[in-house]
């Protein structure tokens, strides 16, 4: 703006003429309250000083250009450039440490920045120039960054750590003082890990809430693929010392409103299934829930990952014995690097009926028992599903087709157990997953008039 504005002014007017209308030659307390931070307490930040020189010369274009409302509007417009570049999605995947750093030092020097641009005092708004434009955010950074610090003086007791047979994924259930809220289903929590490093607080989805003896307990599932989760893969381990962490949260995600629909679809892609673990988790409390029907699908590469939540899943199966339900969990696994080219043949374990399964067993051994593997043994020829005996604690088999599910076959299926009631969808996976079910949202919509497909997305990236 000073472009167009105050620096054509300054090659068009006279230094005399100029001190008429500048706020900052107008002598103290001319427009500013009490205490305000403005030309008197920066006139060594003033360039040029003002009042300007008394004269009948034009000031010049070049003056104002060089002046430091000009040289600071150059650097802040710097800032926002490189704030959009280190944003960028690959630059964030390529290295998340120089993203984070950046950030914090890029808004630090734009606030000081904003400081240094107000302090030739032309305009005179009546409130510093850095409180118009960024009080807000200064405030909500500096609440944010004394809570970190008074979070990291709480003991947070690591209970209990899994690691999967794939060594991918790590399995953290922690206690938490009682000055914490209570979480809901789908929130996530920032973990900070000191030993990996004192400043990275990262978010990752709860994955599990219980309640024990009083004290609630939260687990997470961290996936190790960026450096500071292969690290804390490292420093994190099943057996010896616990290592110290800290947890801020819970905080709302959009995955919270999958209680308010009465059928439920989840589908979640590796560790992008933690939302929909915490609803599963909720399910197995038996606690209070809208719910009809739910169908859970989880996709990962290794069979084996299953495992790790072993627990809540035989939790699952004993409530549906005893209390009923419609529950169905649709476990398929893609193994990379597998011959496999089909599709996966759909939900084959239906924690309430899983009596079918071993008549299909049955059926699947008297054919050709070779099409039964063991888990994480694929043999180089397609196969239609892994059957497995060590996922559930009563050793019931659990079948897990190879291959992505048909998600449009699978939804209008899910629909047509009631034509009348809306289904809400909720994906957590890459972005060829995401594609593919809101693709079969939009097949499914344009299928029927009566019911609706609401499809909502997540993902933490």
């Amino acid at each position: 703006m000073h472009h167009i504005g105050t620096f054509v002014a300054f090659d068009q007017h006279s230094g005399k003429e100029l001190n008429k209308v500048l706020n900052c030659a107008q002598g103290p307390g001319a427009s500013m309250p009490v205490g305000y931070l403005g030309s008197h307490q920066l006139t060594l930040l003033q360039f040029p000083a003002c009042p300007l020189p008394e004269t009948d010369e034009k000031v010049g274009y070049l003056a104002g250009v060089l002046s430091t409302p000009g040289i600071t509007g150059y650097l802040l417009m710097a800032v926002i450039i490189l704030l959009g570049w280190f944003s960028r999605p690959k630059g964030r995947r390529l290295s998340y440490r120089v993203f984070y750093a950046m950030h914090h030092l890029l808004v630090t020097a734009w606030v000081l920045l904003l400081v240094v641009h107000a302090a030739n005092d032309w305009v005179g708004v009546g409130v510093p120039v850095v409180l118009l434009i960024a009080g807000l955010p200064i405030l909500s950074y500096g609440f944010t960054r004394a809570k970190r610090l008074y979070l990291s003086c709480l003991k947070i007791e690591l209970v209990k750590v899994v690691r999967s047979e794939s060594g991918q994924l790590l399995r953290l259930d922690v206690d938490l003082p009682r000055s914490y809220r209570l979480a809901t289903v789908g929130e996530y929590a920032y973990i900070n890990v000191p030993k990996a490093s004192c400043t990275e607080w990262h978010p990752f989805t709860i994955a599990g809430i219980e309640v024990v003896d009083g004290v609630q307990r939260i687990t997470f599932i961290i996936m190790a693929a960026g450096i500071w989760t292969k690290k804390v893969h490292e420093i994190i381990k099943p057996e010896g010392e616990r290592a110290v962490l800290h947890i801020d949260g819970p905080y709302f995600a959009p995955a919270v409103t999958i209680q308010a629909h009465e059928v439920v679809v989840g589908i979640g892609g590796g560790v992008g299934v933690t939302p929909f673990l915490s609803f599963l988790s909720h399910i197995a409390s038996d606690a209070a829930s809208n719910f009809k029907r739910a169908h859970i699908f989880w996709t990962t590469r290794t069979a084996s990952d299953y495992k790790i939540m072993s627990d809540l899943f035989s939790k699952l199966e004993e409530r549906m014995q005893t209390r009923g339900g419609k529950l169905v969990l649709h476990l398929h696994t893609t193994p990379k690097g597998s011959i496999w080219k089909g599709d996966g043949i759909g939900s084959l374990f239906d924690l309430a009926t899983r009596h079918i399964w071993q008549k299909r067993v049955a059926t699947f051994i008297r054919k050709d028992p070779t099409m039964i593997p063991t888990i994480a043994r694929y043999t180089r020829m397609p196969l239609h599903a892994v059957v497995v005996n060590d996922i559930l604690h009563s050793g019931n088999p659990v079948a897990i087709p190879v291959g992505r599910p048909d998600f449009t076959r699978e939804l209008k299926a899910v629909g047509n157990q009631d034509t009348h009631a809306d289904v809400g969808v909720y994906v957590c996976a890459g972005e060829p997953v995401k594609q593919s079910v809101e693709e079969a949202c939009v097949a499914c919509n344009m299928s029927t008039t009566t019911q609706k497909f609401h499809f909502n997305y997540e993902r933490f990236s």
